[in-house]
C-alpha cells in the first residue's frame, strides 16, 4: 500500500511540473508549415501580449515573436566575403549593423524607405554602426551595404511602434 502512495505520488508531481512550464494563449487559429527550405509554426489571433520599452531596447512578451534575419543580396556573390548581420529586427529606436570581416574595406550603408528614397547613409568605419530610426514612421525599410558602388548586400528592416 505504501508503494502505490508513493507512486501516485510521483505521477502527480510530474504532471504538475509539466503545467509549470507551459505556455497559455486564446488565438484563433495556428499550425505548422513545411517546405523544402524548412519549417515554421505560426499562430493567428493572440489575444494576450506586452511589449515593455527602455533606452537600450524593447521585449516583448507572448506565444510567437516576429524575428526576422533577411538578406535580400544574390548569394552566389563570389568575389566578396561579407559576413554581416543587422539587430534587432523588428526594431524601435536604431538598428546595429554589424561586419565580421575585418578586411573589407571602403564600405558604405545607405538606408531606403519602401519608395526607394534614401533617408540615411555613410561610411562604415568601425564593427558595429547603430543606425538611428526613432525618428522614422512605421514601415519596411532597405538597408544597402555597398563597397565602391557595388553592392555587396540588402537586409530588410521592420520599423515597429
Amino acid at each position: 500500500m505504501n508503494f502505490l502512495k508513493k507512486t501516485i505520488l510521483i505521477v502527480f508531481v510530474l504532471f504538475a511540473a509539466q503545467l509549470v512550464y507551459s505556455q497559455q494563449t486564446v488565438s484563433a487559429s495556428g499550425g505548422e508549415a513545411t517546405g523544402a527550405g524548412g519549417s515554421s509554426s505560426y499562430t493567428v489571433g493572440q489575444v494576450f501580449y506586452t511589449t515593455t520599452a527602455a533606452t537600450t531596447g524593447s521585449v516583448s512578451q507572448g506565444v510567437q515573436q516576429a524575428f526576422e534575419f533577411q538578406t535580400l543580396s544574390n548569394p552566389r556573390l563570389t568575389t566578396v566575403n561579407l559576413a554581416a548581420v543587422t539587430y534587432p529586427n523588428p526594431t524601435t529606436d536604431f538598428v546595429v549593423l554589424k561586419i565580421t570581416d575585418s578586411t573589407l574595406k571602403n564600405l558604405r550603408y545607405i538606408l531606403f524607405d519602401i519608395n526607394g528614397k534614401s533617408i540615411a547613409s555613410g561610411a562604415i568605419a568601425a564593427s558595429n554602426i547603430k543606425i538611428p530610426m526613432k525618428h522614422l514612421s512605421i514601415g519596411m525599410y532597405l538597408l544597402k551595404v555597398t563597397r565602391k558602388n557595388q553592392l555587396l548586400k540588402t537586409f530588410k528592416i521592420i520599423k515597429k511602434q
